[in-house]
């Protein structure tokens, strides 16, 4: 990697080199597809099907490469829920996490997952105590779980020096169109289009990580109008159309693609200060998964 090679002077960034923010926030996107349970390479592939969506929409320069690290970080408060999760429901967070996205929220799906994730390893009475209360709190602790991780996300975001239209994509990325969404329930246009592209891309990947092209095609058409804006829907078809599309979203080198896109070529370059930024934003996510670890890094460093 770049930033690697220009760690020169006990530590400190040689002047003549220059850190490009794609290749440091492609390399941090890694940590997060593992603390949210994803396959490898799961944000870099949201990103570039969220940037051929969003070039299909004839988004502008400028709004590229803010739509760009809103997916590649579109994660970043991912890390805020695990020990609720692991306490509320007596499960593996990131398992959790991860079959969580191939829900589409309907009942008797969320009813099939409470009961196939809920206290797998414990003795049957505390699982029965802890399916009762999942079942009973479940659209409240939903909301929250989604709310802590979207804001935290959001302001780690900010913290990374990014725009404000970025953190709102962050915060809304779970939001619906029809207004079932988490956490404010907010309805059609009131959603950041970047947070639809987003959604769109992330479960693009995920369904066809798992099932293939059919797969991801059905499930995105199957929640049009639902989750999703049909615009945004009528441009990922035309995208999909293609085999080209399916065979670099496969491709090995995917991620030097990601990093070639005219988003990740604008002029944004990271010198010392901003690196410690980086640093210390991103040790929030490493800290948050416990409340145990809460500032661990900082005091580290100190």
């Amino acid at each position: 990697m770049t930033y690697v090679n220009a760690i020169r002077n006990n530590g400190r960034i040689d002047e003549r080199t220059r850190l490009p923010l794609a290749d440091i926030m492609s390399a941090l996107s890694h940590a997060l597809d593992l603390v949210e349970g994803q396959p490898p390479g799961h944000c870099i592939r949201c990103c570039w099907i969220g940037i051929q969506v969003g070039q299909k929409l004839n988004l502008d320069a400028e709004a590229l490469t803010d739509l760009y690290y809103a997916i590649m970080l579109k994660d970043l408060g991912c890390s805020s829920n695990a020990a609720r999760i692991c306490s509320h429901y007596l499960t593996d967070d990131i398992l959790f996490k991860r079959n969580a996205k191939t829900m589409d929220g309907s009942l008797p799906q969320v009813l099939r997952f409470v009961l196939n994730h809920t206290g797998l390893q414990s003795d049957m009475s505390q699982r029965f105590r802890a399916v009762l209360t999942a079942l009973k709190t479940g659209p409240e602790m939903a909301r929250e779980l989604v709310e802590t991780r979207c804001t935290r996300g959001a302001n780690i975001a900010l913290q990374m020096r990014f725009s404000q239209r970025v953190a709102d994509a962050i915060h809304s990325l779970d939001e619906h169109w029809d207004g079932s969404g988490q956490p404010e329930r907010r309805k059609a246009e009131t959603i950041p289009q970047f947070s639809q592209i987003a959604l769109l891309a992330q479960v693009v990947d995920v369904f066809h990580t798992e099932g293939g092209e059919q797969s991801a095609h059905q499930e995105v058409n199957a929640r049009s109008a639902t989750w999703f804006d049909p615009l945004i829907v009528a441009a990922f078809n035309k995208l999909s159309a293609g085999k080209e599309f399916w065979a670099d979203l496969a491709s090995t080198d995917l991620e030097t693609k990601v990093l070639a896109l005219e988003p990740a070529q604008a002029n944004r370059y990271v010198d010392e200060d901003y690196l410690d930024d980086i640093a210390q934003a991103f040790a929030q996510v490493v800290d948050a998964k416990s409340p145990f670890t809460a500032g661990h890094s900082n005091r580290v460093t100190a």
